[in-house]
C-alpha cells in the first residue's frame, strides 16, 4: 500500500460492477487506492481481478489462497484489521441477483443481510466511517409508483411488500445500515447493461441473454413479458453515479438515508428485440410461456422507470447512454 493513500475496500471487486468501480477509483485516486476483496480466486491463487488492474490494487483476498467471504466474519475482520489505518470507505457489492435469490432464499439472506450485519460490526471494531451499498429496483413492490420511483419512497414506506425475498433482503440491508448509524449511502440500481462475457441469473439480465443469442445465431427464449418496460442503465453511466455518491460531501446529500436512484433509460423486450433485429436481421425469439417464473413475476412487479431528479440535483449525475446510443 502506498504511504498516505486513503483507500476504498470493495467487497465483490471481481464482479461486473466491482471491477469497473475499481478501475474508476484507481483512475481518480491512483494505484494502491483500492483494496480489492472477493471470494473468488484465480488459478494458482493469483488475483481474480482483470490483468490490467491486478497489479494496481491492494490484495484484499486474505492469505494462503483464501478469499474474502461476506459470510465469514473472521475474513472480513482480518482484511479491515490489516488495512484499518487507511480504509475510509467500504463498498458492499456482495449479493445474489433476483432469480438466484428466488432459487435459494436462505443462502441469499445469509450473504445479503447477514453479510451486511457482519460488515457493520467489523467497521465498528476498526473505525471505518462509511459504508456504501447497492440496492435494487427489486426493492419496489406492487404498491410503488410505476413511473419515476424514488429511493425516498422506500424510506417512507418501510412496511410495503416488495413481493419477493430479494426485495425483502434489500430492505433488511437498509434497516441494518440505519441501525449502524454511521455514514451509510445506497444506490437503487436498475438493470445493468455491459459487454462482459458472463453474468448472473437476474431478471433484467434477459437483455444480455438476448444480445448473446443474437451474436451467436441462437433463438432466444424470452422469460419476461415482451410489453413490460424495465429500467436499465449502461455500466459506465452507473459507475459514474456510484463514484459520485461515494465522494459527495455528506451535507450535499439531501435525500433520506443518503439513498439515490440512479436512472438510465427504460425499454421493453419488444423494443429491444426490434433494435437487435436492425443489427442482426436473423435474430429470432419466442416467449418462454412461463408467466409464473421469477423473471416474469418480477418484471410485472417492478416500476417502469425510476427518478433521476435527485441524483442530478445532489450528485450532478445524468446518464449519457440511451437504448439507441
Amino acid at each position: 500500500h502506498l504511504e498516505g493513500v486513503m483507500s476504498v475496500l470493495i467487497i465483490g471487486a471481481a464482479g461486473a460492477v466491482g471491477s469497473q468501480l475499481t478501475r474508476s477509483i484507481l483512475r481518480r485516486r491512483g494505484p494502491g487506492s483500492v483494496i480489492a476483496a472477493d471470494r473468488r480466486l484465480a488459478k494458482g491463487h493469483r488475483s481474480p481481478m482483470p490483468p490490467d488492474i491486478a497489479d494496481l490494487v491492494v490484495n484484499g483476498y486474505g492469505h494462503e489462497g483464501k478469499g474474502i467471504d461476506i459470510r465469514d466474519e473472521a475474513s472480513i475482520d482480518a482484511v479491515l484489521k490489516e488495512h484499518k489505518s487507511t480504509v475510509e470507505v467500504v463498498w458492499n457489492l456482495a449479493a445474489p441477483l433476483s432469480v438466484e435469490t428466488a432459487m435459494d432464499p436462505a443462502v441469499a439472506h445469509d450473504i445479503t443481510v447477514g453479510g451486511m450485519e457482519r460488515l457493520c460490526r467489523a467497521c465498528d471494531t476498526h473505525g471505518v466511517p462509511r459504508i456504501c451499498f447497492t440496492d435494487s429496483i427489486g426493492s419496489f413492490g406492487a404498491s410503488a409508483p410505476r413511473q419515476g420511483a424514488t429511493a425516498r419512497w422506500l424510506t417512507e414506506n418501510l412496511d410495503q411488500d416488495p413481493g419477493s425475498d430479494y426485495g425483502v433482503q434489500k430492505r433488511g440491508c437498509r434497516k441494518v445500515l440505519r441501525e449502524w448509524g454511521g455514514d451509510s449511502r445506497w444506490a437503487v440500481l436498475p438493470g445493468v447493461l455491459h459487454a462482459d462475457s458472463t453474468w448472473g441469473k437476474g431478471t433484467t439480465e434477459y437483455a444480455l441473454d438476448a444480445m448473446l443469442c443474437a451474436a451467436e445465431g441462437r433463438e432466444f427464449v424470452c422469460p419476461v413479458p415482451e410489453d413490460v418496460q424495465l429500467p436499465m442503465i449502461y455500466r459506465d453511466d452507473l459507475i459514474r453515479g456510484l463514484v459520485g455518491l461515494m465522494d459527495a460531501e455528506r451535507e450535499e446529500l439531501e435525500e433520506p438515508e443518503s439513498g439515490y436512484a440512479l436512472a438510465g433509460f427504460s425499454f421493453s423486450a419488444a423494443e429491444l428485440f426490434k433494435l437487435i433485429a436492425t443489427l442482426e436481421p436473423t435474430f429470432s425469439w419466442v416467449p418462454s410461456g412461463d408467466d409464473t417464473g421469477p423473471a416474469a413475476r418480477f418484471a410485472r412487479l417492478w416500476p417502469d422507470s425510476i427518478s433521476g431528479v435527485e441524483a442530478k440535483r445532489d450528485l450532478g449525475f445524468s446518464p449519457r447512454v440511451s437504448l439507441e446510443a
